[in-house]
């Protein structure tokens, strides 16, 4: 067992459990000795291991079964590869990677499995093999899956990819309650704190479907603000594109719609969102071209 990955665990799991090291310490052993575990520096006594995972409401088992069968490099290269055909919309490409390693015969930590399984699922419903239905019943199956693994978000952004595709059906009802569900989620979190801004991002684009513009742009600037306190780009071009299409409806002057657009297209130059771009030109052009005048 990594030493260091174990304190990585350790010290994971404490924050999000809103523990401080001296609480985690009360009663097992000296604050000094969790601090050296978070570090690296020590292995725990299996005694010790036992009393953590149980303060942390852990099963002793998910740390022998995440950080000794797991290969973490290729896990990590995989969950890459999961999410470049994720960014570039690429459903094809990774219908056939995720198919194929499903497939493969290898073993698969369960959480690794599951992940893999909901991105398959997508695909099925973006590509058109299977109607939504189907698609949202298997990844609502997905996250009754009982799972104590590494990636504590696994369930939400599964339940995320329901709302998207019941939105896209027109089922906004269904699809805002499970928004507002996980934006009720309490987790001390960085890695919680960036998925927020992509549901936000979500909860402006349904409020744009439905009509109601004052609130997408409220909830879309929201999502531009917590983007910038938590310095995170990832959706900063496609929260610019839906703020100066929002601008549009709410008929703002020409030149602040531009300055969204002109700002998503450098955000989508600089992640290389090419996709994204290319619906900014072909839509948009005479706003950038306005801006750049």
């Amino acid at each position: 067992m990594n030493q260091v990955r174990l304190g990585m665990e350790i010290r994971k799991w404490r924050k999000i459990r809103k523990m401080t090291q001296k609480q985690l310490a009360d009663g097992i052993c000296n604050q000094s000795e969790i601090s050296r575990l978070e570090k690296g520096d020590s292995y725990p006594s299996i005694d010790t291991m036992q009393a953590i995972s149980m303060k942390l409401k852990l099963p002793l088992s998910y740390f022998f079964e995440v950080l000794i069968h797991d290969d973490f490099e290729e896990k990590e290269k995989m969950l890459d590869e999961v999410k470049n055909y994720s960014a570039k919309k690429d459903y094809e490409g990774l219908y056939q990677y995720t198919q194929l390693q499903l497939n493969s015969g290898k073993f698969l930590h369960p959480e690794l499995k599951t992940y893999l399984e909901s991105y398959y699922f997508v695909c099925l419903y973006y590509l058109k093999k299977h109607d939504y239905r189907y698609c949202v019943t298997e990844l609502y199956r997905l996250t009754d899956v009982k799972i104590d693994g590494m990636d504590v978000l696994l369930k939400t952004r599964i339940k995320n990819a329901i709302a998207i595709i019941l939105a896209e059906n027109h089922k906004f009802d269904e699809s805002m309650k499970i928004f507002e569900e996980i934006l009720q989620e309490q987790m001390a979190s960085d890695e919680y704190e960036v998925m927020k801004i992509t549901i936000l991002y979500n909860v402006g684009k349904l409020r744009y479907e439905q009509k109601n513009y004052d609130k997408a742009l409220e909830v879309t600037e929201e999502g531009i603000r917590l983007s910038i306190a938590q310095r995170e780009m990832s959706v900063f071009g496609q929260l610019y594109y839906q703020k100066g299409a929002i601008l549009e409806k709410l008929g703002h002057p020409d030149s602040e719609i531009s300055e969204n657009y002109q700002r998503a297209l450098f955000f989508f130059d600089l992640l290389g969102l090419d996709y994204y771009k290319k619906i900014l030109q072909e839509h948009k052009m005479q706003y950038l071209a306005a801006g750049s005048v």
